[in-house]
């Protein structure tokens, strides 16, 4: 059929302009032959960096109405480095963390995030995926993914591997060449988004950046339920912000300096050290006491005994009804974090049990992990073998959402690299958490150190703030002051150890003035391979790096787990 002059002149010019990113529209990416393509568009992005910015949501059972994922690509148009980095996300995603991705970008990276599959379907947000009262507004089925196999393993892993296979086929599509290299870094889900990568798929990545990592996300929100029954069903066991000031307060004046930091820190360099007990500071009936119960009162001065219960167990580890430990508990330093206790304390129920629902069905109600309201007992042992064995599919909820096989030899031998690191008061995933992880990493392949390091930032909380030098490359919206530089940014390192065989050493993390880099450097401390800690030299400016050395430090064993959970 003759074309008509003028539509063929719109055909010629719509084709001349197409660029090479838009005419990425349409693909049909070809992942593991069994996911389907719902659609894909590509567009122009003047940056800065300029950036082909590819957005394509996929099916992992080609079915849309049981998995829908979506998947964010961002290919520098100049400067890319030759590498790709996947990125992590965050509590129960739902979104893409554009965050993580600028940062990548702006170093040179072709970079990829995903919603992990909790988006569209379930409309799910970090903090909130199904169930949770008071959130009807986001009009979000109260089940959340229960019932859902597939949904469930994408979250759990599927997504994370289909992000992989579609970063690396743009890349290939658009620079006609494959990435050199391919990298990983997360946070909080995002770790364990990696270390699913390390165990599932060891050849999607040549070397991983695991940090905080929620591996054992069952036993994780279990503990949390543990710890708000604990703080929250006694009229005089609510952790009030000056119980939680008085607490620290107790243990800097008991422990700072005595651990290879200053006496002069707001937090402590090796918090396992420090064996401060909160009855040290229960009320005793004095006269003029001033008990922290009263959320109102200003300068209190005593816990109540109740209060000393629940710090006691916020840092040794909320109990079952067996009285086994579900997950470790918080360091000290912890209890004073902005982002944690005080703000999980406020709510009307144990944060991120959406977890639950998912398990238990569209009628569960978080008031059933405890024996009666007025009565707790604590979560039952029961329960949790309950939510873990739930079926999923051919598996259960364990084995799909956690990330607990921590024999990584087969990562080994493909030569990936590992590198996971956490804050040392960290109010969400407990640093023990990580510590356990890499001590059964240990157990499990005893030629781990050849290929895995662990850093402990002192007074640093989740993934990056805190009171100690917590930007180092991580998470933190700061970045080091010499980014792409081994010496203080830990994927630089990373790519060293992969790329050079440059073992990484001791990082320089910095604490900026009021957290704004903009304002300049307050102070420097060196980060050291786990188990050993920085320790000040007694000489030099105690603000400078150069004047601390990494020295052999304490292992951490305080928070061992009460029974088999963790790693397996």
């Amino acid at each position: 059929m003759k074309v008509p002059i003028a539509a063929s002149l719109l055909l010629f010019a719509q084709s001349a302009a197409a660029t090479p990113c838009t005419a990425l529209n349409g693909t049909v990416l070809k992942l593991d032959g069994v996911a389907q393509t719902l659609g894909l568009t590509a567009i122009d992005e003047p940056g800065p960096p300029p950036y082909c910015a590819i957005t394509a949501t996929v099916s992992s059972n080609a079915n849309a109405a049981q998995s829908q994922i979506v998947i964010a690509v961002w290919l520098p148009e100049t400067g890319w480095n030759g590498r790709f980095l996947g990125t992590g996300n965050g509590g129960f995603a739902g979104e893409i963390n554009t965050g993580a991705m600028k940062t990548g970008l702006l170093e040179g990276y072709a970079v990829a995030n995903t919603d992990l599959g909790t988006g569209n379907l379930f409309k799910c947000i970090p903090l909130y995926c199904g169930s949770r009262e008071g959130f009807t507004q986001y009009g979000v089925p109260r089940g959340g993914l229960h019932g859902d196999a597939a949904a469930i393993a994408d979250f759990g892993f599927g997504a994370t591997h289909l992000m992989t296979l579609a970063g690396k086929a743009l890349i290939q599509d658009y620079y006609g060449t494959p990435a050199t290299y391919s990298y990983f870094h997360g946070c909080s889900t995002g770790g364990g988004q990696a270390l699913a990568e390390a165990e599932r798929y060891p050849g999607d990545y040549d070397a991983i950046l695991a940090g905080s990592p929620a591996y054992d996300r069952t036993h994780l929100i279990s503990g949390g339920a543990g710890l708000y029954e604990v703080t929250h069903f006694a009229p005089d066991a609510y952790l009030t912000a000056g119980a939680r000031t008085l607490a620290h307060a107790g243990l800097l004046a008991a422990c700072a300096g005595r651990d290879g930091g200053l006496t002069t820190d707001n937090y402590l360099t090796q918090p396992a050290m420090c064996n401060f007990s909160p009855t040290a500071l229960q009320c005793t009936g004095a006269p003029g006491e001033i008990p922290c119960a009263d959320s109102v009162a200003a300068g209190c001065t005593c816990l109540t005994a109740d209060q000393v219960i629940a710090m006691t167990q916020y840092w040794h580890g909320a109990l079952d009804s067996n009285g086994s430990v579900l997950d470790p508990g918080y360091e000290r330093g912890a209890e004073n974090a902005a982002d944690g206790l005080g703000t999980r304390e406020t709510l009307t129920e144990p944060a991120y049990d959406s977890i639950d629902a998912w398990t238990f069905g569209k009628q569960f109600r978080w008031q059933t992990l405890f024996k009666t309201v007025t009565e707790p007992a604590g979560v039952r042992a029961g329960r949790i073998r309950a939510l873990d064995e739930t079926p999923v599919g051919s598996s259960n909820f364990a084995n799909v959402v956690n990330a607990t096989q921590a024999n990584l030899s087969a990562f080994n031998t493909q030569g990936g690299k590992l590198i996971l690191y956490a804050g040392y008061e960290d109010p969400v995933i407990p640093s023990a958490d990580t510590i356990d992880y890499y001590n059964q990493a240990l157990i499990d392949d005893p030629n781990t150190p050849a290929y895995t390091r662990l850093y402990l930032a002192p007074g640093m909380w989740h993934c990056t703030g805190g009171p100690g030098a917590d930007a180092f490359g991580n998470q933190s919206p700061n970045q080091p002051p010499d980014p792409l530089s081994p010496k203080d940014d830990i994927l630089a390192a990373l790519v060293a150890w992969r790329e050079s065989g440059t073992e990484p050493e001791k990082i320089i993390a910095t604490h900026y003035i009021n957290d704004n880099e903009a304002q300049g450097i307050e102070f420097q401390r060196p980060l050291c391979p786990y188990p050993r800690n920085a320790r000040y030299n007694g000489t030099g400016n105690p603000t400078h790096a150069a004047s601390y050395r990494c020295a052999p430090g304490k292992p951490v064993k305080n928070q061992k787990f009460g029974r088999g959970y963790g790693p397996n």
